[in-house]
């Protein structure tokens, strides 16, 4: 998605946010948000291209022309002989700006570096006009037409060969952005001895091993019952340590975990209480949040609440440590734990596509039993003779089960509002029908009312509304959608025993070991490409990327930016050249005193990553709007590693909003708090302590953050409304400035601010239909990446727009709307209609090479057939769509962004 309006003024402070040294540039902070806030910004007039822009337009349609297959030669040659006059006319103005450039840097006594960059980049354009002019001589002079196609087609080779290569980041149609995980069921452990091989070298040894589950559809035969083993009483042997006492990645003593704590009386029968009573069960494996993060969102896995337990105790003064093993549930109990099933099979597989490894049992040709690994918490508490009711700390004399995750739930239907207000869904369908054009000959439609479609909402919503306000005026939105509550459990003081049958105690340790932590890489490279033809002297281009992995409960919570520095002091310097200076008497500088552009080939710059405002990792230099490839690896205990990978700007400022299951009401409150204490600063003036991640970094992460909670909220509306349970795995979307980056013969010569761009680019869910039936996961899955597609065009809307300046964004299914507002064919393709659609689409080749990998994977594609124009915006919105999974891509090509 990307969206313009006073974000515009936004990122052309971005421009000047590479460094954060003078006071000047604090104005300029201060000057774009008091003038938002007054709402007195107007879009800066469009001002006309410069002679490098039409020069490389010239050069790029000339390439074009000369690549048609279908021109003529006489045709091409009057192409070449307009493109020579006009590129004659360009190249003294473009010369004149070079002086000046030259001019410039002298005056402000540039480093003789900067210099040199300057001439070099100068030769540049010398030695590839003279190339092309040689070349188009070649041709006029050509004696016959052999020798007039190979002096053409050696000048289209050169012109496609200085061309800047369009970046669009890689398509796996097998790994949908917007998906499920493949499953990969694995059967528990059974005796102590495969849990200890987790301390052992081989880690994942275990993980190797032949592993079977109940499948949906699949047939239970050769499952048998095997008794467990009772592993649930108190153990008073294996003294605590200072380790069961200590902080660790997971359990970290935060001021929350304190104050709990304290809130709790250190008292361990109400610890356990409260955790157990609060904290909702998520069935998925490893450490995702850490302690902290579950205090916030007061849900997590089996991991995460013995995280938050663990940590309230050692908070307290009470030894505790994790316990995995296997244990034995009888499925009625299972059914319920996992989210009210109503299908025994569809509830284990639930469990286990959330990577738990589990197996059904049966008896009768029945499931009965379900068996799963699972982490519970050992507390070395004084027992005896009180129970753990009264603890005196250093008196403790036997370790205490303790599981805070197990809970049964009371589960409330909600109004059956499609018997209440029934809706007429073919009398619709057949009305949008009327409305439209359809060609089912070419497999194509358009001119549907979309009008239609939004009135219609809007008038079921208000006959919802006025029912619900009419029979259940005081109705909660848990009365209205169904409540799940938690069986709340209070004694006097510990049992001591675990709240099941049977278990098999494996291996307990103060500190999970890391093959059970869920972890996120970041890696950052630039991109390969021949720098020779700019650079001979430069020096062969050395592996230097920035990596850097951290674990998921290490990222909870905390704000992720990629932004870029000034590569060395000279870099600096030539911005700090291109800066309005500050006024004398202190008053703001003003937005139309900023530079409009920014000299790219003058200019180095390095990535930075910063974890809460602090720089963890750096990158190499790279030129001001260069390429580099920004790849996320996530990495999970169940499902091993899944990659995002990113083409960026080298210049652009990213947050990296991850939603580790929920976004809580207290980090948005926290956000947005920040966000006011920064604007009344800029406010007064009060620049002390502020940091571009605080001006900017925060805006850009709050906006993502939203963007995951709003989702999240829309996805529990949809799952309760479809009778599916769907959990969200870590997920993350980038919120980002843009820039535009302009080139001379395929070097950046000059960047621009371009806008913000929301890109959710993995959004992981497992989902289940509570009585089995997958064609309503299917539904789901197309509502719920219909919903995030949208949301990327409406959370930046609402949250940037005011009453004086409208935002305008775009997203896929907003490009899809207007393409068919504008009368553009949209096309539905597969793979018995590719082959003569494909060439009517007037599209970006890239696009269609997308299509064709998709539809060749079993994919459905949904694409215009040409591009739209939407407020300077040039491109085209697409869906890909997995028909046996409603697993999706939700993609925007942007052929020109101005």
């Amino acid at each position: 998605m990307m969206f313009r309006s006073y974000s515009r003024i936004i990122s052309a402070v971005v421009l000047c946010l590479f460094t954060w040294t003078s006071g000047g540039v604090f104005s300029i902070a201060h000057a774009a948000q008091d003038a938002v806030k007054k709402g007195n910004v107007k879009e800066q007039q469009k001002k006309a291209e410069g002679p490098e822009e039409r020069f490389t337009k010239a050069t790029e349609e000339l390439q074009k022309a000369l690549s048609a297959p279908k021109a003529d030669i006489e045709t091409k040659k009057q192409r070449l002989k307009a493109a020579k006059t006009e590129i004659e006319t360009l190249d003294p103005e473009i010369r004149k700006q070079f002086a000046e450039t030259e001019k410039k840097l002298k005056d402000a006594k540039l480093p003789n570096e900067i210099l040199q960059r300057h001439y070099k980049f100068v030769k540049h354009h010398d030695d590839n006009l003279a190339e092309l002019k040689r070349n188009i001589d070649h041709v006029e002079k050509a004696k016959n037409k052999a020798e007039s196609e190979t002096e053409i087609d050696k000048t289209e080779k050169f012109l496609k060969k200085v061309q800047a290569p369009k970046r669009q980041k890689p398509l796996d149609p097998n790994n949908l952005p917007h998906r499920q995980p493949k499953a990969q069921k694995r059967e528990p452990r059974m005796n102590k001895e495969e849990f200890e091989r987790d301390f052992k070298k081989d880690k994942h040894a275990w993980k190797k091993e032949n592993r079977i589950m109940v499948a949906a559809n699949g047939s239970l035969a050769g499952i048998l019952v095997s008794n467990s083993v009772n592993a649930t009483a108190p153990l008073k042997k294996e003294p605590a340590s200072a380790a069961d006492l200590a902080e660790t990645i997971e359990v970290q003593l935060t001021p929350e975990i304190r104050a709990k704590a304290q809130e709790l009386e250190y008292k361990p029968v109400k610890i356990y209480e409260w955790v157990r009573n609060n904290v909702e069960y998520v069935p998925t494996w490893g450490s995702i949040q850490g302690a902290n993060m579950t205090l916030l969102t007061k849900q997590g896995n089996a991991f995460d609440s013995a995280s938050l337990l663990i940590a309230l105790l050692r908070a307290s003064g009470i030894h505790a440590r994790y316990v995995t093993g296997t244990i034995e549930l009888p499925i009625d109990k299972v059914m319920h734990w996992a989210g009210g099933f109503t299908d025994p099979v569809a509830a284990l597989d639930f469990m286990s596509s959330g990577g738990i490894p589990t197996k059904g049992l049966v008896a009768g040709g029945k499931v009965v039993a379900a068996r799963m690994e699972h982490v519970w918490v050992e507390a070395w508490i004084n027992y005896f003779p009180s129970r753990g009711a009264v603890h005196k700390n250093g008196k403790g004399d036997t370790w205490i089960n303790l599981d805070p995750s197990y809970k049964q739930y009371t589960y409330t239907n909600g109004i059956d509002i499609k018997t209440a207000v029934p809706f007429d869904a073919q009398a619709y369908l057949n009305q949008l029908k009327s409305s439209a054009t359809i060609n089912e000959t070419a497999d194509y439609v358009t001119g549907m009312n979309s009008s239609l479609t939004q009135q219609t909402i809007q008038d079921y919503q208000a006959r919802v509304q006025n029912y619900i306000q009419q029979n259940h005026p005081n109705a909660t939105v848990g009365d209205v959608l169904g409540k799940k509550e938690i069986i709340k459990k209070e004694y006097p003081y510990l049992l001591g025993t675990l709240p099941y049958r049977g278990a098999i105690r494996g291996a307990a340790f103060a500190e999970l070991p890391d093959t059970y932590r869920h972890k996120l890489s970041f890696n950052v490279k630039n991109d390969t490409i021949d720098i020779s033809s700019f650079d001979p002297d430069a020096p062969p281009t050395a592996d230097s990327s920035m990596n850097i992995t951290k674990s998921l409960p290490e990222l909870a919570g905390k704000k992720i930016t990629l932004s870029y520095s000034p590569a060395t002091p000279q870099d600096e310097a030539v911005i700090n050249s291109y800066l309005p200076n500050p006024h004398a008497d202190g008053t703001p500088i003003q937005i139309s005193e900023l530079p409009s552009s920014l000299p790219a080939y003058l200019i180095n710059v390095k990535p930075e990553l910063r974890i809460d405002g602090q720089v963890v990792a750096t990158g190499a230099p790279v030129g001001l709007g260069g390429t580099n490839i920004f790849t996320m690896t996530f990495s999970d205990p169940s499902y091993g590693s899944s990659q995002v990978v990113n083409y960026i700007d080298a210049g652009e400022y990213q947050a990296i909003g991850l939603n580790l299951g929920n976004i809580s009401q207290d980090q948005l409150t926290a956000l947005k708090a920040k966000l006011v204490a920064t604007k009344t600063k800029l406010q007064n003036n009060n620049f002390a302590g502020l940091t571009k991640d605080d001006l900017l970094g925060d805006l850009l992460n709050t906006t993502a953050l939203i963007y995951h909670a709003e989702l999240s909220t829309m996805n529990y509306i949809t799952a309760h409304t479809m009778n599916v349970n769907a959990i969200t795995l870590p997920s993350e979307t980038i919120f980002a400035t843009k820039l535009k980056v302009l080139t001379l013969w395929g070097i950046p010569r000059l960047i621009q601010a371009g806008g913000l761009n929301m890109d959710a680019d993995y959004l992981m869910q497992v989902v289940k239909a509570k009585n089995g039936n997958n064609s309503t996961v299917i539904q789901y899955m197309l509502s719920s990446g219909m919903t995030s597609s949208a949301l990327e065009h409406s959370v930046p809307e609402q949250l940037f727009s005011t009453p004086e300046n409208t935002v305008e964004g775009v997203s896929t299914v907003k490009a899809l709307k207007i393409a068919n507002d504008q009368g553009i064919p949209i096309y539905t393709v597969n793979q018995t209609n590719i082959a003569t659609v494909l060439p009517q689409l007037q599209i970006d080749q890239q696009v269609k090479d997308d299509i064709q990998n998709a539809v060749n994977a079993g994919k459905i594609v949904t694409v215009s057939k040409t591009n739209i124009n939407f407020n300077g915006w040039n491109g085209c919105g697409y869906i890909i769509i997995n028909p046996e999974t409603g697993a999706g891509a939700y993609m925007i090509d942007s052929v020109k962004y101005t």
